[in-house]
């Protein structure tokens, strides 16, 4: 503690909490950028949060907000947050964290933190709390061609590098406003995705809306999927390059959310 100053959230400390949020999360599959105005929906205006239950942790030299943490009267603590490997800094948030529902009369605490993130989950278990299996999330698609479209860009160099194909496909049991046909056509150079069946596709995939939605998310393997038959392509022979080039296009980061995004 010699090294920090710690303190509770005023007006105007919004900014440097986003920063540091969006610096710590943005590699995690599910991760929304926070702004001030959804900080503050999503934390600063839930019923259960004071101000005296936010607080913030500063590097005693240079002032830098190393973590902070949000504390609901409901005994959850919305977000938990530090910069990398501050095991230290966690130690002291949760304490804090605790320490203050102890006084309000709150007994139990729930927290949530990446399940890959070795420092938090240390200072968690040190701080005495027992993990617990995972929340379960059901996830709806508006549009194939949109969650497609932003994987490719953000993979648009190693895709057009490794495919050259046309690949069309059809998604069985869509609702209405889903797509029926998705077509990614890569030449070399760049990636299209469109609506509809591509001129002269070199692969036909015939699929439904749940497998589809699966692989992209990465909670199911392409390869799984094609061997119980819930993937069929044609020609069969280019069964290994639609395995690669899914495996390449879909989301490999973990999952996580701040309970402050659904609870």
């Amino acid at each position: 503690m010699a090294n920090y100053i710690i303190r509770n959230f005023t007006d105007g400390d919004e900014k440097r909490i986003i920063e540091l949020f969006n610096e710590a999360y943005e590699k995690f599959s599910g991760y929304v950028p926070r702004t001030i105005e959804y900080w503050r929906w999503c934390c600063l205006k839930r019923p259960d949060v004071k101000r005296d239950g936010i607080f913030l942790l500063f590097n005693k030299e240079n002032e830098d907000l190393e973590g902070y943490v949000v504390v609901g009267l409901s005994g959850n603590i919305w977000e938990l947050c530090t910069k990398p490997n501050r095991r230290d800094a966690a130690l002291i948030l949760l304490e804090k964290a605790i320490n203050y529902l102890n006084e309000m009369g709150i007994s139990a605490v729930n927290v949530n933190v990446p399940k890959d993130d070795k420092a938090l989950n240390e200072a968690c278990r040190k701080m005495g709390f027992a993990e617990v299996d995972a929340q379960k999330l059901f996830l709806g698609i508006l549009s194939f061609k949109k969650l497609i479209s932003t994987l490719a860009s953000d993979k648009e160099k190693i895709l057009s590098k490794n495919f050259k194909e046309k690949i069309c496909l059809n998604i069985e049991n869509s609702p209405f406003w889903v797509e029926r046909t998705v077509s990614v056509s890569i030449d070399g150079k760049k990636i299209e995705v469109h609506e509809g069946l591509a001129d002269s596709p070199t692969i036909l995939v015939k699929t439904d809306v749940k497998t589809l939605l699966a692989i992209l998310v990465g909670a199911l393997s392409p390869w799984r999927a094609i061997l119980n038959l819930k993937m069929k392509v044609k020609p069969p022979w280019k069964i290994f390059v639609l395995n690669r080039f899914l495996c390449s296009l879909r989301m490999n980061d973990f999952w996580f959310w701040p309970l402050g995004d659904f609870g």
